[in-house]
């Protein structure tokens, strides 16, 4: 009750001091003022945009296209003069770069001279974009050169609908004109490719009705390989033995050589063999028939001395033999034993002798009788058939001539054979070869026949389907002549102009540009309005007091003008300005809430430093101003302001309030309430801190002062 009563007592002085009072009604209403003003419903950033002076120069010279003028620099002057969406001011190069110098122009914007030109490039096959310049002055405003570009981007857009608009006017008539003539075109093409498929068809008939004929001559001439191969491999198999026959030839030449050559040492022979057969004749007759009677008389006569002298022989062997045999003492000494030996041996011998004798006789006496009986008449005979041998030599020996003769025209005819034979083995090999490459040939000319076959069935197939395609497209350029000619109209050519319309919804709307700051002037007015009633507070300490009692009256006397100033506020927000609030009871909540964590925030820096602590809250709300999602979303900021808003107040405020304003989302307001009413007690025991802190140094100086 005593906190109540020292409470009460605090009321009633500020009430006493009517300048103070006076200041503390005024502080109050700060919020009231502020949010008053930034919260009014007629007031937003885009509202005076016409006020905003824009220099616009126009130096565009026109152009032709076709037999049409075009002039789109006067048509975007037109049409800016019939819109308000800046303050248009219309001079010359000169007078905008003298205003833009002067900070008379927020923007200039040019149109060049090419401008209209440009649009002639469009369909050209080096299109040149339509560039529009435009100068920005942003030192005279930020927000203003933002403003401004968006409505520069606008005109451009409006611009390209415009340029579009036109030639797709001028288009669809070409186009339409086009599809008529293309359309007279196509029926020639569907014509041209029946007729393209009728000759493809007779192609492909003649084709495959040749392709028999075509594996037949690849087979003949692969027969034809077969035949030449078969042939040269006889005449190879036959060189040998015409090569044996040349050589034969040749050997038959040289023995007809030898031939003729003995032929004449025969007939040589036979002539000395005449006359020695002549000698033979006359001397068989004249001496050899007298001769041989001579020797068979005289073998007579050997025949029987022979006999005798063999008789003569034994009888003295015998009476040789008798003589030792009488005189058996006589010493005949060795030899006589030799002598009757040697005289045996003539006894044989002489035996021998008589006995061969005979046979020499009667051999003697054939002898004679054969030559004077046989050998005579032979050599006569002799003679006449050497007579006739001669003459059959000579005979011979002409034949042996001729025959040389023939057997050399042999040798050089076979010689001729061996060559014309090695010739005609190469002849057959070049004729081999070449029929292995017509075989080849032809077997390639077989398979590309397929192949052609075959690509006459497909060109025959495309012809088909292209004669089908060009009935198609016959059809449909008809067709699409007889739309495009009823494509005129101006819904068709905005259609085409502008095909694509942006349709758009929003959750958690703004219903004024206010609503979309109100959680920011709400959060600013009432730390404001706090940090300046705090300059009305007495912080000094009564002496008969506790400090927990002095805490506890000062942060109740700020709460509850934090508290009346958040009612002001509200009454004025709700009631007043009558903005729209998604939910009411958790607004009045959260704004008691936040005011009481920022009056805890400001006894504690007032209570600690006074003006220097009210200096820092100052500066602690500046700081807050672009890093608590006022101006930007957190989300935006670099990481080091985005890792400092943690620990703000006035994040947790604004977002607090855009919970219970637009997003409807009480759950989040608790969850910033909580965080505020952390700061809160945090604040609160600092502050105490504060306060017991200067309690004991007041008592301290007091007994000072009393010793």
């Amino acid at each position: 009750m005593k906190i109540f009563n020292l409470l009460s007592a605090e009321i009633a002085k500020l009430a006493a001091n009517k300048a103070i009072l006076f200041s503390v009604i005024a502080a109050l209403l700060v919020p009231v003022v502020y949010g008053g003003i930034l919260l009014s419903a007629t007031w937003g950033p885009y509202d005076n945009l016409s006020n905003l002076p824009v220099a616009v120069v126009n130096n565009d010279r026109g152009a032709v296209s076709g037999e049409q003028a075009i002039n789109v620099g006067e048509d975007l002057v037109a049409n800016m003069k019939e819109g308000k969406d800046l303050g248009w001011k219309f001079v010359n190069s000169t007078e905008a770069m003298k205003g833009l110098q002067k900070n008379e122009y927020y923007m200039a914007i040019i149109i060049p001279e090419d401008f209209s030109e440009r649009v002639t490039t469009v369909l050209g096959p080096q299109p040149k974009k339509l560039e529009l310049e435009y100068i920005q002055n942003e030192g005279l405003n930020f927000l203003a050169s933002k403003v401004t570009e968006t409505a520069t981007q606008r005109m451009r857009e409006k611009l390209a609908d415009t340029i579009t608009e036109k030639y797709v006017t001028n288009i669809l008539g070409e186009v339409s004109d086009g599809f008529g003539k293309a359309a007279d075109g196509s029926s020639q093409l569907a014509d041209g490719t029946s007729q393209l498929h009728k000759g493809t068809n007779e192609l492909l008939t003649s084709v495959t009705s040749k392709q028999s004929d075509i594996t037949k001559l690849a087979n003949g001439t692969k027969e034809l390989k077969n035949g030449t191969g078969l042939l040269l491999n006889k005449l190879n198999e036959k060189s040998g033995d015409i090569n044996k026959l040349a050589d034969g030839s040749k050997q038959l030449h040289e023995g007809t050589v030898s031939l003729k050559d003995g032929s004449s040492q025969i007939l040589a022979g036979l002539q000395k063999a005449e006359q020695g057969s002549e000698e033979l004749k006359n001397g068989v007759a004249e001496r050899l028939v007298p001769g041989s009677r001579k020797v068979a008389d005289g073998t007579g006569r050997l025949k029987d001395g022979s006999a005798k002298l063999a008789a003569g022989a034994q009888r003295l062997v015998a009476g040789l033999e008798e003589y030792k045999k009488a005189n058996p003492t006589v010493n005949v000494g060795p030899y006589y034993q030799q002598i009757i030996d040697g005289a045996k041996e003539i006894s044989s011998g002489l035996t021998n002798l008589s006995a061969k004798s005979v046979a020499l006789n009667e051999g003697a006496v054939s002898v004679a009788d054969g030559i004077a009986y046989k050998v005579a008449p032979g050599t006569v005979a002799l003679n006449a058939g050497l007579n006739q041998l001669v003459a059959g030599q000579i005979k011979l020996d002409q034949g042996a001539g001729k025959l040389e003769a023939g057997a050399a025209q042999i040798a050089d005819g076979n010689a001729k054979v061996d060559k014309g034979w090695n010739e005609l083995i190469s002849g057959v090999t070049r004729l081999d070869s070449g029929a292995g490459q017509i075989s080849d040939g032809n077997a390639k000319v077989d398979e590309g026949w397929k192949k052609l076959s075959q690509g006459a069935t497909k060109l025959n197939d495309g012809a088909g389907k292209i004669n089908d395609g060009s009935a198609k497209l016959s059809s449909g350029l008809k067709s699409g002549a007889e739309k495009t000619g009823g494509m005129k109209g101006k819904d068709n050519i905005n259609m085409f102009a502008s095909p694509v319309q942006l349709k758009s919804k929003a959750v958690n709307e703004y219903e004024h540009y206010r609503d979309s700051t109100a959680p920011y002037v709400l959060t600013l007015g009432l730390f404001v309005g706090i940090l300046i009633m705090s300059l009305f507070i007495d912080f000094k300490k009564p002496p008969f007091i506790s400090s927990f009692n002095w805490f506890a009256v000062k942060f109740l006397k700020l709460a509850t003008l934090a508290v009346v100033q958040a009612i002001l506020l509200l009454i004025v927000v709700l009631f007043i300005l009558k903005v729209n609030v998604s939910n009411p009871g958790g607004l009045i909540l959260f704004a008691l809430v936040a005011s009481s964590a920022f009056s805890a925030i400001v006894l504690f820096l007032a209570a600690f430093g006074g003006n220097v602590g009210r200096f820092i809250a100052l500066g602690l709300v500046i700081m807050q101003l672009s890093i608590t999602g006022a101006n930007l979303p957190i989300e935006m900021l670099p990481e080091e302001y985005r890792n400092l808003s943690q620990y703000l107040p006035f994040t947790y405020s604004i977002a607090g309030f855009k919970s219970v304003i637009t997003l409807n989302d009480f759950g989040a307001a608790l969850s910033n309430m909580a965080i505020l009413l952390t700061f809160l007690i945090v604040f609160a025991l600092l502050a105490f801190a504060v306060f017991s802190f200067k309690k004991e140094r007041v008592h301290n100086h007091d007994r000072e002062i009393t010793a």
